[in-house]
């Protein structure tokens, strides 16, 4: 017959899960640690150009405004140190797009982060191009390919799946994505 476990048992089971506890979270902050280190790898490590800090201001401010108190303090060098960012030359003259990949609280969901990819205007201002509104997903690798419209090199993005790929045209103001038309 089954009885109660004696303070021994109970002693040993609660090591043994206190234990298992343990390496779980341990296991579990590897491979977070190990996920986020190979997805910024190609990430600048040098500080985002201050025009496209000014036009993320608004990204910014709606990130901190979930914070009260002492939570907020800090919240601005938090936000900054979960952009992952790259350079990339978008036309044959060599002008530069910065591209944004925000990983803050609030900015990623099941479909992915917030993506943008900004501009330097003539008035050294930063301007959005990416889309009207920018774009969410998980990159894997961003690719400038060869084949230019408008003036523009066409910017191809693979997800974190490997498989699924985007691709983008320069409209003559902004980049869109292509959607290939299916035939009936």
């Amino acid at each position: 017959m089954f009885g109660y476990p004696t303070h021994r048992e109970r002693t040993s089971m609660l090591r043994f899960l206190h234990m298992n506890f343990r390496y779980t979270l341990g296991i579990v902050a590897l491979v977070t640690c190990a996920c986020v280190a190979i997805h910024a790898a190609d990430a600048k490590p040098k500080n985002l150009p201050p025009g496209v800090l000014v036009a993320l201001a608004r990204d910014q401010k709606d990130y901190c405004a979930q914070f009260l108190g002492d939570y907020k303090k800090g919240c601005r060098q938090t936000f900054q140190a979960n952009l992952l960012w790259l350079e990339l030359d978008v036309t044959p003259s060599g002008e530069a797009a910065i591209l944004v990949e925000n990983h803050n609280m609030g900015a990623c969901g099941s479909a992915g982060c917030t993506l943008y990819l900004f501009v330097r205007r003539p008035e050294a201002k930063f301007v959005q191009v990416l889309g009207t509104h920018g774009d969410v997903g998980e990159l894997g690798a961003v690719s400038v390919l060869k084949e230019i419209t408008k003036g523009h090199y066409n910017i191809q993005k693979t997800w974190r799946d490997g498989k699924t790929q985007s691709l983008y045209f320069w409209d003559g103001s902004r980049y869109s994505e292509y959607h290939a038309s299916t035939p009936d």
